[in-house]
Formats: C-alpha cells, sequence, structure tokens
C-alpha cells in the first residue's frame, strides 16, 4: 500500500470527488490543485511518492504529520489545521493523535481541534476520521461533538432567552428544527450520529494504541513526554508529545510596543520581520496586514491605498444618507487621509476580520469588531485575533465585549483567546448558546464550569425587547442552523446593521418545512419574512440547508443587494452574476455609518468609558467621577512632538485618549524605552513628588490626543476629595516607589510576566513591595497558609522538603507563590528558603487574588504553577 491516498487506474472515483467539492461550495477542488496531484496520483507500494513513508512534516499552524504506508497520522490539531494541509497540496489526515495537552491556556486556543478535520473527511470523503487517545479524552471528545454536531440534548432555560411578553408559539423548536440537519447524507432515513464521523483507538493498560488495515499494523506507543511509531514493528519516528502553536504567539518582545530596552522602533521591526521569516505567521495576518506606527490612520472607511505626489493617501469612500454604497459621481465624497495618524474608531461601523469558512484554504474564518460610540464588541472572534489586533495597532482596552453567535469551531475558536488577553470581558450571548459554550470548553480545556465562568463577565442576550449596549439598540434573533445559532439587528442613531448569524434563509422552503409541522406559524414568519431594511447587511452564505444558497440572495431586489455584503464565503465560490459582493477584510476596509466624534455630546460619555476602563480609577465615588469629568482638559500632539521632556519641572498627569507614545529615559545608567497605547497614563511621579521633576522624556509617536489634570485637580480629586491621601494616591506612590526600585526590570527577566501589556505591568508593580531577605531565611515551609507571594530581585532561592526541591535554584526575575493555595484557602506544598542574602518584591495574598481575579489570562497560568521563571 502507498504512503498517500490510494485511488485505481479508473478516475472516476476521482471525478466525482472533485464533483462533490466543486458542489459543496466549502470544499476546494482537489483536481484542479496543483500541488494535490503529487498526493492524489497512482502510487506503488514501495513508497515512490515526494515524501517518503517516514518522513515528518511540520505544520504552518502547529502539529506535525508523518507519512505511513495507511495514510498519514497527525500529531495535534489547531484551529484551522485542514488549511495547511490543503495549501501545502497533502491529502487531509484521517488519523490524529490528540495531545496529552489538549487546550493551551496560556492562549487559549485548543490543540485538538477535531471539528473541521471530522466534517470535511466526512461530508466532503465519505470517511471517518480516527482519533488516538486516552479513554478520558474520548469521553470528553464526545461531550464537546455533542454541543457542535448535535447541538444541545435539552434546553431547560428556553424561556429564559427571551423577553416575557415575547408569544412562545415563536420559540424555536430546536429538536424538530434538527431534524432538517442531523441525516446521515449517506442514509437519509439514518439519524446522525457521532460515530457516523469519528472512531476511536484507545491507549490500552500497556500505553499502546493500535490500527491495522489489511497487512499493516501501526502501533504507537506513549511514553512520558513522546509517541513512538512503529510499522509493522518497525520503528519509524517519535514524535514529541509538546504541542506549540507558531512561536510569534509567544514571542511578544517582537510584536508589543512596549519594550523597556533603549532600541529604535527601526531594531524592533527588524527583529519582528526577522523572527517571521524564521517563522511565517499563519493566515489571518496575511489577510490583515500589518500596520506599522507611520502608516496606521484615524477614520478608516471602505477605501485603498494610492499613490499622488509622492505621498502615500488612503481614498476614503464614506456612506450616502440612505446607508448605500454609492460610485463616484453620485451623492457621495471622498477624503484623503494623511496615514501618519493612529487608529480611531468610528462612532458606528464594522471592521471585518475574516470572511470565509473552514473549509477556505486562502482565507480566514469569519470574524468581526462592531464598532458602537468608539468602543468594539467583537462578534465569533477568528483564532489568535487579539494577537492580530496588537498587530494592527488596535489596542485590546477599546475591546469590551464579545458575541458568540453559535459554538462551532469556525465561530469560537478564539473567544478564550480574546478573554484571556487583558482584562474581564463581557461575554454576550443567549443563556442557551452560553451553557453549551461552557459545556464545550470545560470539557475541551479540563477546566470546571464554574472556574471558567470567574474568567468573564456573562451579559445574557435577551430576544423580542431591544437592548442597550454602549448606545445602540441590539435586536437579537435565533436564526435555523444546525445548533442554536444567534443573529442580531443594531442601530445607532439613524443608522443601522444586520448581522445574519449562520442561518437557513429560503422562504419558499421554509413554507415546506412549516407545512411539515418543523416551524411553527409565528417562527416561520420570523425566518421567512426578513425586511432587510438597515443601512447595511451582512449576510452569510453556503451550502443550503445549513446555510443560505446564492441563488436566494440572488433574487433579492437590488435596493437590498446594494447594502448587503457577503460574509462566510470564499472568493473563489463567489456568484458575480447574481449581483453579490463580499465584504473586504482589514481595517483599511472598515465600513463606517458614522465616523469618529460625529456626535460632540458623547464626548463627555466616551471619555467616561475609557475612564472606566483604568485600573486606579475603580475606586472613585459617583461624586469624584464628576470632579475628574469637570477637571479634564484635552491635548492634541502630532507626530514626534515632545508631550514632556526628562527633568523639567512637571505639574500635570497624563491620560491617553488616542494613539501612541514613546516613554523614554536618556540618563546615563537609567536608559529606558517603553510604548503607551490608549488608556496608559505617565506623569505620576511628578505630580506626587515636592520636586516635580520629570524622570522621562514622553514623544508623540502618532497622532495623539491626551487627557491632562493639573497638580492641584489631581490631589483634590484622589486626595482631600477622598477624604485625605485616598486609595488611588498610596497606589501612586507604592508604584513611584517600585519604579524607582526597579521593578519593572524584574518583570522584563519571566517568561510570562514579561508578556503583561503596559497596563498590567503598571497594576502588578503598584502591589510590589521591596524587601531584604537574610541568607537562609525561610519563607514558608509545606503545612503553612500562604500569605504572599514574591518575586526576586536579586539572589538565589531553593525548594527543599516538597516534589521541587531537585530544582535548580531559582534567580533575579522568577515567580513564586501558589495562587490556588491562596484563593482555596489551603495549605501549601512547598518549602523555600534564601540560598544567599536577597532582595524581594513581596505580593500580598489579597492583591495577588485581586490582580489575578481582573487578569484572567494571568489567573490560568498561575493557578497551577508555584513558580514561573
Amino acid at each position: 500500500m502507498a504512503c498517500s491516498y490510494v485511488f485505481s487506474d479508473d478516475k472516476s472515483f476521482l471525478q466525482d470527488l472533485d464533483y462533490i467539492l466543486e458542489q459543496s461550495d466549502q470544499c476546494p477542488s482537489l483536481l484542479k490543485s496543483q500541488s494535490c496531484s503529487i498526493q492524489l496520483q497512482k502510487q506503488q507500494s514501495d513508497c515512490k511518492s515526494n515524501v517518503s513513508c517516514a518522513d515528518l512534516v511540520d505544520l504552518e499552524r502547529g502539529g506535525c504529520i508523518l507519512q505511513t504506508k495507511i495514510g498519514p497520522i497527525q500529531y495535534g490539531m489547531p484551529p484551522e489545521t485542514i488549511k495547511d494541509c490543503l495549501n501545502l497540496g497533502m491529502e487531509v489526515p484521517t488519523f490524529y493523535i490528540i495531545p496529552s495537552k489538549r487546550f493551551d491556556k496560556r492562549l487559549g486556543i485548543s490543540t485538538a481541534e477535531f471539528e473541521f478535520p471530522a466534517y470535511f473527511n466526512f461530508f466532503c470523503k465519505k470517511k471517518q476520521i480516527t482519533l488516538i487517545c486516552t479513554p478520558d479524552t474520548e469521553k470528553a471528545i464526545r461531550t464537546v461533538f455533542q454541543e457542535t454536531l448535535l447541538g444541545p440534548i435539552d434546553h431547560p432555560d428556553l424561556a429564559l432567552d427571551f423577553y416575557h411578553k415575547f408569544p412562545k408559539s415563536a420559540y424555536p423548536d430546536f429538536h424538530k428544527e434538527r431534524s432538517v440537519f442531523s441525516k446521515n447524507p449517506s442514509n437519509l432515513d439514518e439519524k446522525l450520529t457521532i460515530d457516523h464521523l469519528l472512531k476511536f483507538c484507545l491507549f490500552d493498560e500497556n500505553n499502546t494504541a493500535t490500527i491495522t488495515e489489511g497487512d499493516i499494523t501501526i502501533k504507537i506507543v506513549k511514553d512520558n513526554n513522546s509517541f513512538k511509531i512503529l510499522e509493522n514493528g518497525i520503528y519509524q519516528k517519535s514524535i514529541q508529545d509538546v504541542f506549540t502553536f507558531p512561536s510569534q504567539y509567544y514571542e511578544y518582545i517582537v510584536t508589543k510596543p512596549d519594550d523597556y530596552r533603549a532600541e529604535s522602533m527601526k531594531n524592533i521591526k527588524s527583529k519582528r520581520d526577522a523572527a517571521k521569516e524564521q517563522c511565517p505567521t499563519p493566515l489571518l495576518v496575511k489577510q490583515l496586514p500589518e500596520m506599522t506606527v507611520e502608516q496606521k490612520v484615524e477614520n478608516w472607511v471602505i477605501g485603498n491605498q494610492y499613490q499622488r505626489g509622492g505621498e502615500k493617501k488612503l481614498s476614503v469612500v464614506l456612506w450616502d444618507q440612505m446607508g448605500g454604497h454609492v460610485e463616484s459621481g453620485s451623492a457621495i465624497f471622498q477624503l484623503d487621509i494623511d496615514e501618519n495618524k493612529s487608529f480611531t474608531p468610528p462612532d458606528f461601523g464594522v471592521t471585518i476580520l475574516g470572511c470565509s469558512h473552514g473549509f477556505d484554504p486562502k482565507g480566514s474564518t469569519s470574524g468581526y469588531i462592531f464598532w458602537v460610540n468608539g468602543r468594539g464588541i467583537m462578534v465569533d472572534p477568528p483564532p489568535f485575533a487579539s494577537y492580530h489586533m496588537k498587530q494592527m495597532g488596535i489596542p485590546s482596552i477599546l475591546i469590551c465585549a464579545v458575541i458568540i453567535s453559535h459554538c462551532h469551531a469556525d465561530h469560537d475558536a478564539g473567544t478564550f483567546h480574546k478573554i484571556l488577553d487583558d482584562t474581564r470581558v463581557e461575554i454576550i450571548t443567549t443563556r442557551t448558546i452560553m451553557n453549551s459554550f461552557l459545556r464545550k470548553y470545560s470539557a475541551m480545556s479540563n477546566i470546571d464550569i464554574d472556574s471558567l465562568r470567574r474568567l468573564f463577565i456573562f451579559r445574557p442576550a435577551i430576544i423580542g425587547i431591544p437592548l442597550n449596549i454602549y448606545g445602540a439598540y441590539f435586536n437579537f434573533f435565533y436564526a435555523m442552523h444546525t445548533i442554536p445559532s444567534l443573529g442580531f439587528s443594531v442601530k445607532l442613531e439613524n443608522k443601522s446593521i444586520y448581522f445574519s448569524s449562520d442561518t437557513f434563509f429560503d422562504p419558499d422552503q421554509l413554507l415546506v418545512y412549516k407545512n411539515q409541522g418543523i416551524l411553527s406559524q409565528k417562527r416561520y414568519e420570523h425566518l421567512a419574512f426578513v425586511e432587510f431594511k438597515e443601512d447595511l447587511i451582512l449576510h452569510e452564505a453556503g451550502v443550503p440547508p445549513i446555510h443560505t444558497a446564492q441563488s436566494v440572495l440572488g433574487k433579492l431586489p437590488n435596493n437590498i443587494k446594494n447594502r448587503l455584503y457577503l460574509v462566510h464565503t470564499a472568493q473563489k465560490d463567489l456568484k458575480k452574476e447574481l449581483g453579490l459582493k463580499i465584504a473586504k477584510t482589514g481595517i483599511e476596509n472598515t465600513m463606517i455609518l458614522i465616523p469618529s466624534n460625529t456626535n460632540k455630546h458623547l464626548t463627555t460619555i466616551r471619555r467616561l468609558d475609557l475612564l472606566s476602563t483604568i485600573d486606579i480609577f475603580e475606586h472613585l465615588t459617583l461624586k469624584n467621577v464628576r470632579w475628574l469629568l469637570d477637571s479634564v482638559t484635552s491635548e492634541e500632539f502630532f507626530t514626534g512632538q515632545d508631550v514632556i521632556k526628562e527633568g523639567t519641572a512637571g505639574d500635570r498627569f497624563y491620560i491617553i485618549e488616542s494613539g501612541l507614545a514613546r516613554v523614554y529615559s536618556t540618563q546615563k545608567g537609567q536608559e529606558f524605552e517603553r510604548y503607551y497605547q490608549v488608556g496608559d497614563y505617565f506623569g505620576e511621579s511628578a505630580v506626587l513628588s515636592n520636586e516635580g521633576r520629570r524622570g522621562a522624556s514622553v514623544e508623540a509617536v502618532t497622532h495623539l490626543k491626551v487627557l491632562i489634570l493639573e497638580k492641584h485637580d489631581f490631589w483634590f480629586i484622589f486626595g482631600d476629595g477622598l477624604g485625605g491621601q485616598g486609595p488611588i494616591i498610596q497606589k501612586m506612590k507604592q508604584l513611584t516607589a517600585a519604579r524607582r526600585s526597579k521593578a519593572v526590570h524584574c518583570l522584563f527577566k519571566n517568561s510570562i510576566l514579561s508578556e503583561l501589556t503596559p497596563s498590567q505591568k503598571t497594576q502588578l508593580e503598584m502591589i510590589m513591595r521591596e524587601h531584604e531577605i537574610e541568607k537562609g531565611t525561610v519563607l514558608w515551609k509545606v503545612g503553612d497558609k500562604p500569605e504572599f507571594a514574591f518575586i526576586i530581585k536579586r539572589g538565589t532561592f531553593a525548594f527543599y522538603d516538597s516534589p521541587e526541591q531537585d530544582l535548580e535554584e531559582l534567580d533575579s526575575g522568577a515567580y513564586v507563590g501558589e495562587l490556588k493555595a491562596m484563593i482555596e484557602n489551603t495549605a501549601i506544598s512547598t518549602s523555600i528558603r534564601a540560598t544567599r542574602k536577597a532582595t524581594i518584591f513581596k505580593i500580598s495574598k489579597k492583591d495577588l487574588i485581586s490582580f489575578a481575579n481582573k487578569h484572567p489570562g494571568i489567573y490560568m497560568i498561575l493557578i497551577d504553577t508555584k513558580y514561573v521563571e
């Protein structure tokens, strides 16, 4: 048997397969792929292919493939993994080894995303996939697939998804609606089950999994850190059981603008480019081009770059009063916007992060940012969307919420990546979808549901009444899909956007389902009689009945199609002859219905929104907030302009409202450089000090807008206004002390703490208190109740009388502490003492728990560890 898939001399099977793939609108044509021809040609049993049977192929998104005589075996299954195979011209495997670590808690991404390999093989190739795993993993995967393939078993809280006046006769009957989709395509009289798509090959008591096909027997032997592959008893390869994503997702040092090193932006960029050359970035960043600080623009609208007079500009097309895109010559105007500006979100609009589907090797899965009064609401974040937003210069502080439309992997795979990105974020969806999401990710990550709930703020979407979210009114509805799927329309002032979610829209066929008793009269009316009155319509398209056929949308009147953009659709599948178009991706193609700062009356509200996201203001009373808003003024600086100079007198406190600033010092022995974005602040040291001298310089890297508080107002609002030196003054003084002690230098020596955002580092500095420790001092021992954690500034420490005693000594930059014991109020399981005279930064139990609870990514890392170097 050949290494790759074996076909007979007769090409009829290939032609049939190609026809299926072409007709599906969801799978690429295999015959038309040049690189696939190698994999699809007739192979001889002596493995005369371009890849030998024992070759190991690394995949772009992570994981690897081993060619064997029963076909390729893949280790690890990151999101969109089948696209790597399709782009390489390789056969999509049917055998998969599940990593022991199924979920990367550091990134919030699954390493065992089996959904689309299963869908591709079953629906496109009529094959099952075999998952090689432990019995516990099989149980977890069946739980996940129940939620994603078949949908929740029951919907006990369905009534809570609806406003109490919404007619119950219009509720969806998910079990009946699922009957349309949950049929075995090979036998329509048979109900689709998990076992139609999946087979499991389990490790036995000897940690061996065995696969036999014909006269070929493959054994996978699992030891502590690897899988050994044997073919008919002959050793082939060992695969390390350590799944890693592309290095740039871990190496934030070359992607985040917060370096304290005295490097120029040019050097940082060259390092970033070098890192990308060594490890290419997966598809999404190619879809969303990285913007350097010199290229960011303030008001992105629909348009393209062009050259004029040697100066780069952006041709911007605005929307007419009817909300439709109008060609040149009509009642519309263009603006030339200098690209030397920072990104400022619109008052109302949408950025498309990805516009394709899970089977398209050339496109990114669908995802969106809806901008409402300058705040971002992500809808169905694609994998690593937060990372790519940082690449584009969109600060995470601007994204305040995530809407989950449904629990298919191409719609929720990036949600936990965003949840773990920074501070706690709001998750907006119905209770039914939220419960399904929690069951799915609890099984996937092996984290209990209660712990997952603590990582975010759940804001229930209620169907049947407009919900005011950040000043816009959202009307949610249940679409018709294989599992519960949430669409919405959203209105701000006199503009509106429609988002279909994954849905089957076909009035004629919906009438058939109504007549068959699958849909109630009211439910049918809600699904079939969509008015499409919104200014902008984002509607999915794909293979019916799981999705909406383009032929149906093509029949809509032109006045609707002019406002309609297809999403969840591959560019190659677009039927232009129907008058349809696909939404463009990237911030440069942001569709703006209301430009930024159009309504000047909203300025105070937007500033309040910004201030509410800044950690130091969490203790302010309503009266203090009023004083703050009354006292704050604003000022603008242009690229390269100094905001403050090191050594000069200082009597102002600054908060960045938009743009990017460089904070640096050229003082000998004190040199550093750091970059601040929206929500970061500076100038506190000078306003707290009697001397009032600036300890660093600040210059505008881009067009910069700052909020300013004079020294006397600062002391009144945060000091006397809180009955003396209130908690904010105390925090500021602690921050000043920590910075004098160079606490942040210790953070940069730590593999995890170095990756914190500038705001997170600032918050951590505020709770770090310096202490001197004598050699031999025991900080705690097994059985003690935890009172603090610490970060080593200088000196060394060693564990003793505990399993960690064989580790090497810990030195500068190492974090030591047991967060789990602190939260659960249980005894410490380690003993540790100073092996040299040392200086440490203590973090109290109360402060560490509070810090971790505010930052889910830190919580997820520290909850299961006792030290981090």
